[in-house]
């Protein structure tokens, strides 16, 4: 077993006695070479949560900037970083395995002789699964100046140990994530089924000999023959949210997020923002049992129009300006009904279709009013609500259970990064 020392700092702990404590500045150089005029021809690319990816600027998802002439290049085995938003981001830094430009926000790394890119990346990912840098940052997002980060700690070990660690890294790592892949597929298709089975249900109904017309919709095709079909503005009256300065938030009176929104098929009871609200404003923007909820705008279709109902009065609630409510003036939609309805896969459709992306996407409330709806009597809406009720539930279980051996796969993948950088665990 191996001779250890105490490292000095706490969130590293004891090191192996013959391993250094560098600082990043002894260890990496940063570069910011502006790509300039020659942005046409290379490649963009972007830091994601699975490391840095290529981008098709042709074919882009989410806002680009008009020019490119301010990107930075990157190199093959450069390491990138992202020093703001220490506290929520889901992304701190990546290896890159290209050549190519990435957006000025970021920092470049190059590695000095001391360190192996391979090594430095698994590094980074211990800093970034434990949040260590956080109580470095000092300003209200989190952002860490790069003079302060060329200060931090990093470790080092001869070359020799650093390839040792990065190869056994990645070999428990691949396998790692290769069956975390395998159960995030699985998820994606107990998913699927589940919006399919949602939308036969609220398009076709629960009776198979039902005899069937027209919807007038392609989108849509026949639904039973005693349904009605009208449009959302022959349910409800359209609000679009609160919108107030950042001061507002977090104290006062409860508030719902667009996240809330996005997240959920039925708003929680209990909700975690808070905003600061007249009673003018409560009334107005109020959150009231049967009120339909659409997400508004983002950075891609794909995230608009998600739709969430209220299920339960929330007392003093207000919702937030990236959001619209639909409050149905007439009695004829069950909110059970209503939960699965608009989380379907043809209302999805209608949406996607008819919006437009310019540097963000948007729904409107002309566009949203405009939006088919099938509505059976109320008696059958239930039945459709219940029978819904149970399946899902089944389906989400065992996503939740899929969820939970994704979970303990991560975790003990950063418990394992964590030992080997450190030390800890001899290979």
């Amino acid at each position: 077993m191996r001779e250890m020392k105490d490292s000095g700092i706490e969130w590293i702990g004891e090191i192996p006695k013959t391993w250094k404590i560098m600082r990043n500045k002894n260890t990496f150089f940063c570069t910011k070479n502006l790509v300039g005029t020659d942005s046409a021809n290379t490649q963009l690319l972007s830091l994601t949560t699975k490391g840095i990816r290529k981008k098709d600027i042709n074919n882009a998802e989410g806002k680009l900037p008009e020019s490119f002439d301010t990107y930075q290049y990157v190199k093959e085995n450069d390491i990138v970083m992202c020093l703001f938003d220490l506290d929520c981001s889901a992304v701190f830094s990546g290896i890159s395995y290209y050549n190519g430009m990435i957006s000025p926000a970021y920092r470049v790394l190059t590695c000095k002789k001391s360190i192996l890119p391979k090594y430095a990346h698994y590094w980074f990912n211990y800093i970034s699964d434990g949040r260590k840098f956080n109580h470095y940052a000092k300003n209200i997002r989190y952002t860490i100046s790069y003079d302060e980060f060329s200060t931090l700690p990093v470790l080092c070990p001869d070359i020799e140990t650093q390839q040792k660690i990065s190869a056994y890294l990645d070999e428990k790592c691949t396998k790692i994530d290769s069956i975390i892949a395998k159960q995030q597929k699985i998820i994606e298709k107990l998913k699927a089924y589940k919006l399919s089975l949602i939308t036969e249900a609220v398009t076709k109904g629960l009776n198979p000999d039902a005899k069937m017309k027209d919807s007038c919709y392609e989108f849509i095709g026949t639904v039973p023959e005693h349904w009605n079909v009208c449009r959302l503005r022959n349910i409800g009256v359209l609000q679009n949210g609160i919108s107030k300065g950042g001061d507002f938030f977090g104290h006062g009176y409860p508030f719902v997020s667009y996240g809330d929104v996005y997240r959920n098929f039925s708003l929680p009871e209990t909700v975690n923002g808070l905003v600061e609200t007249t009673e003018e404003e409560r009334e107005q923007y109020s959150v009231k049992e049967g009120d339909i909820f659409f997400t508004r705008t983002s950075e891609t279709i794909e995230e608009v129009g998600f739709s969430c109902v209220c299920e339960k009065y929330i007392e003093n609630a207000t919702f937030a300006g990236f959001v619209i409510r639909v409050r149905p003036f007439v009695d004829d939609l069950v909110t059970g009904f209503a939960k699965y309805y608009f989380r379907s896969n043809h209302h999805r459709f209608y949406l996607v279709k008819e919006m437009n992306l310019v540097t963000r996407a948007s729904l409107g409330q002309n566009l949203l009013k405009s939006m088919p709806v099938l509505l059976p009597s109320k008696k059958e809406q239930q039945e459709i609500a219940n029978y819904l009720n149970k399946k899902c539930a089944a389906i989400d279980l065992a996503i939740e259970k899929k969820q939970a051996i994704i979970e303990k796969l991560t975790e003990y993948k950063k418990s394992l990064i964590y030992e080997v950088v450190t030390g800890k665990k001899e290979v």
